[in-house]
């Protein structure tokens, strides 16, 4: 099989296909040729019982010329070298045709069955002629044996040339089929194989700045037809990565500019001339609070880069949902009483929640805040917490702007923006949410979105309320990584 692996993937199909043939064309030749033989020899067995039998039926004027003229009637022309006889069980002839001198004996076993009333067919071997078929029929008179038995024969001179010429026949045939189905398995084989050729081409052609390539797909729906949706769908996946890593390294880039330009110009506008201690007091807590965001944003991407492979201090415990949730409305309260938005709280979990109380405030802190941000003055956001048999689900509701039907499945991308204006006015860097999916997914949770423009967003966050579930859903992460 190594010698093999040196071969074209085509090559090595059709030699593999090319073994079995030559295992199945001797097989098939075989066993024709044993099927034609047995149907010849029934052939030839049954014209000898047909002549017995008419000899008996005609025994009262049977003579020689009667014995030649059934046997040539019966069995033909061509069986030339044919004998009729009447013998006893000592072999002593009574009468015989024309050609009944042939020298053959009369063996026990058919003398023992002609006893017992039973006819015998018997092949002789004969040196340096053909075979010779010999049927011995006991005469039987008023159901008795009369000691006289019939004997008709022929020669297999006729059924051999016809086997020789079938062997012959098939001989040559078996390595010229097995040529023409190697022929036809190499271009079946080129065929089928095109799909995985035009896969190969189709790869090595594919680069980080042009995967738009996308292949046919085959009008035959079979494996290659998946395997090229398969590939095509890859193609897809790889497409929308590099898309958002290109538009991730670019929003980077533009939020990490906007807090490192506004910290240079203070301090060159500031190093112009001579400022005032107030001034210069001004210029520095500019410059700390540009700092301060642009190490929120350092400390988010990394949080977020550590949580999204499974890399960070991840242990989760028992704690009460009351005394939770209480401390989440808490640690939010400021924030929605300056924008005078109603923060409602709806607790259902009677048990207790199994997870990381750190993480799970903050992813839930950065959806409150989101839908904050989005809804406007005197309106409210709803959390509500409820828990089925293996899940608990914690659902935030707001009646604010709502989010575009085609924009929902992009939210969760870091940096993107719905409305980017109407996001700057609103604040935010765009990795709240992209953040509190990687937290909730650390959880083997998820959040779905629904939502409708005008009418406001429904946030569901989905955990494991079992620990077992949740350790068994974590170490299935942890191997598909």
């Amino acid at each position: 099989m190594r010698i093999l692996d040196s071969f074209p993937l085509r090559v090595r199909l059709t030699l593999i296909y090319g073994v079995w043939m030559a295992l199945l064309l001797p097989a098939l030749g075989w066993g024709l040729f044993t099927l034609v033989k047995r149907n010849l020899m029934q052939s030839v067995d049954a014209a000898l019982s047909a002549s017995a039998q008419a000899m008996i039926d005609s025994r009262a004027s049977m003579n020689d010329s009667v014995m030649d003229e059934l046997l040539s009637r019966l069995l033909g022309e061509r069986h030339i070298n044919t004998m009729a006889r009447v013998v006893d069980l000592s072999g002593k002839v009574r009468t015989h045709g024309q050609h009944g001198n042939i020298s053959l004996p009369m063996t026990s076993f058919a003398s023992q069955r002609a006893e017992q009333g039973f006819s015998t067919f018997e092949t002789f071997e004969r040196k340096g002629k053909s075979p010779f078929r010999l049927l011995t029929v006991p005469l039987v008179f008023d159901g008795r044996f009369s000691g006289d038995v019939i004997q008709v024969g022929a020669s297999l001179e006729t059924t051999e040339s016809a086997l020789s010429e079938i062997g012959a026949v098939l001989w040559f045939a078996f390595p010229v089929g097995l040529i023409f189905s190697l022929g036809v398995s190499y271009y079946l084989t080129g065929g089928s194989l095109s799909p995985v050729v035009a896969i190969q081409t189709a790869a090595s052609n594919l680069s980080a700045t042009d995967l738009s390539t996308r292949l046919p797909l085959p009008k035959a729906d079979d494996e290659l037809r998946g395997l090229t949706r398969t590939f095509n769908g890859m193609l897809d996946r790889l497409q929308d990565t590099f898309g958002r890593l290109r538009r991730f390294s670019s929003d980077v880039s533009h939020e990490l500019r906007t807090p490192l330009a506004a910290i240079r110009g203070e301090a060159e506008l500031a190093l112009r001339r001579t400022r005032s201690q107030e001034e210069y007091q001004e210029t520095l807590k500019t410059i700390q609070r540009e700092s301060v965001h642009m190490t929120r944003i350092v400390e988010d991407l990394l949080l977020l880069a550590r949580a999204e492979s499974q890399s960070v201090a991840y242990s989760p415990e028992f704690i009460e949902s009351q005394d939770f949730f209480e401390k989440v409305s808490l640690a939010a309260k400021s924030f929605f009483q300056e924008r005078n938005i109603l923060l409602v709280v709806d607790n259902q979990i009677a048990t207790q929640l199994y997870c990381a109380p750190g993480y799970l405030t903050q992813a839930l802190l950065n959806i409150l805040t989101n839908a904050a941000k989005h809804s406007s003055s005197n309106q409210s956001v709803t959390l509500k917490a409820i828990s089925s048999k293996s899940w608990h689900h914690i659902s935030i509701t707001d009646t604010g702007e709502g989010i575009p039907a085609d924009q929902v499945d992009k939210i969760f991308d870091p940096f993107y923006r719905v409305d980017s204006a109407r996001n700057r006015k609103v604040g935010g860097a765009g990795i709240g949410l992209s953040l509190a999916m990687a937290l909730v997914r650390l959880h083997q949770g998820d959040i779905k979105v629904t939502s409708e423009p005008t009418k406001g967003s429904t946030f569901t966050i989905s955990i494991p309320a079992n620990p077992a579930v949740n350790s068994k859903l974590l170490m299935e992460q942890k191997v598909k990584n």
